[in-house]
């Protein structure tokens, strides 16, 4: 099978891909909730600036992917401050987010009060027991060292559509570097059809001095790091996101 950059890989090809489970790259303990409030109460451009934020483009793809399975009412497993959500119900489908920093929450009815945006544990019960059809779990898998005992709870047959990184970062449980990664990880509970590479935008939000300045600094990481700056194999140099889909065994 091929790996070639945003492609997405049809469910032929990720059956293959099964074998024996090994572990991720990178497994490292849970960060506590209190360093997620910090963070939304300091430091959260994607809510001050969506459509310069890096995540941009990736939250635009996956109201795409959405659109593309078919989900009517949909329940956000990580809402945070409520950016892709707030893009989920301007364009038209049912929504419901939770997530489990209060201050995420808060600022995300801050901006939508009449939204369905509450806290919620996503390895409990409780956040599931209204209806949905869809389970939107972007940029969230990855911090959740019990992501498993959250899986378990969506419901079976319902759509699933998530986001995981293939870089690392001081709040990552674990690292992606692979389509096999995900599916030893989620395939045994979830029946994923199909696999996208997302490369980072290297120039989302900058200015052209800015850019420029990024890849002279580049030069200094070594050339893997200027190709990923200028924008060639983005997705192994500097970092994206897979998105995948499929439905909850």
């Amino acid at each position: 099978m091929g790996n070639t950059q945003n492609q997405p890989h049809g469910v032929g090809d990720l059956l293959e891909m099964r074998g024996p489970v090994r572990p991720l790259p990178i497994e490292k303990a849970e960060v506590p909730a209190s360093m997620y409030e910090a963070m939304y109460a300091e430091d959260d451009s994607t809510y001050e600036n969506p459509a310069t934020s890096p995540y941009y483009p990736l939250f635009l793809a996956a109201v795409d992917a959405l659109k593309s399975i078919g989900a009517r009412e949909v329940l956000e497993v990580g809402c945070g401050s409520g950016t892709l959500g707030r893009m989920v119900m301007a364009s038209g489908m049912e929504y419901r987010g939770f997530d489990y920093a209060h201050t995420g929450v808060q600022k995300a009815l801050r901006l939508s009060p009449h939204s369905n945006f509450f806290w919620g544990d996503a390895t409990a019960a409780a956040p599931y027991s209204e209806p949905y059809d869809t389970i939107l779990c972007c940029e969230v898998l990855e911090h959740v060292g019990n992501d498993l005992e959250a899986v378990k709870r969506w419901r079976p047959g319902c759509k699933v559509l998530c986001s995981v990184p293939n870089f690392d970062y001081k709040t990552h449980v674990r690292v992606f570097r692979s389509e096999r990664d995900i599916m030893e990880r989620y395939g045994d509970l979830i029946d994923i059809e199909n696999i996208r590479r997302l490369p980072k935008s290297q120039s989302t939000g900058l200015t052209f001095r800015e850019y420029f300045r990024r890849v002279r600094w580049a030069r200094e990481e070594g050339w893997r790091k200027v190709l990923g700056t200028l924008g060639i194999n983005t997705f192994d140099w500097a970092g994206g996101w897979f998105l995948f889909s499929g439905k909850k065994r």
